[in-house]
């Protein structure tokens, strides 16, 4: 057995902590955790949150975990239908595509900032069509 000692220029590389998949339903919750923060604050779609649906976190947060744990880990816990909560939320406040892209982009964010990997890609990957469907639903329905 040999030990390797890092000269101090190079000891960063093997400081900083790598970054977990979304492997779990924890992961999850603490991901929306993190994204729910950023997106109650943000200019472009808080409101929505606060002022047009005015959500109860308590409530919603295992919902929106069931939805977001069968797409990315296939646990089968959600039956809703989020199609529909959508279109009605369109109907207290248009929904437009830079709604949607900023979500996406906090989306993103959330994701890089706590998740690396196979998973948290697939994340990014569905909620891009996730909301191209809805936009594209919404639109119809109007």
């Amino acid at each position: 057995m040999f030990n390797l000692h890092l000269p101090s220029y190079l000891c960063h590389l093997t400081s900083s902590p790598m970054l977990p998949d979304i492997t779990t339903r924890a992961h999850i919750e603490n991901l929306f955790t993190q994204f729910y923060q950023q997106a109650f604050a943000d200019p472009v779609i808080g409101y929505i949150f606060t002022d047009v649906t005015h959500l109860d976190l308590i409530k919603h947060m295992p919902v929106i975990a069931n939805f977001w744990e069968d797409m990315l880990l296939t646990s089968h816990n959600y039956f809703g239908n989020p199609m529909k909560v959508h279109q009605q939320i369109d109907q207290l406040s248009r929904l437009t595509p830079e709604h949607f892209a900023r979500w996406l982009q906090l989306w993103e964010q959330t994701i890089d900032a706590n998740f690396k990997g196979e998973t948290a890609d697939m994340a990014k990957q569905r909620a891009h069509g996730i909301a191209k469907i809805m936009m594209a639903k919404i639109e119809m329905a109007r």
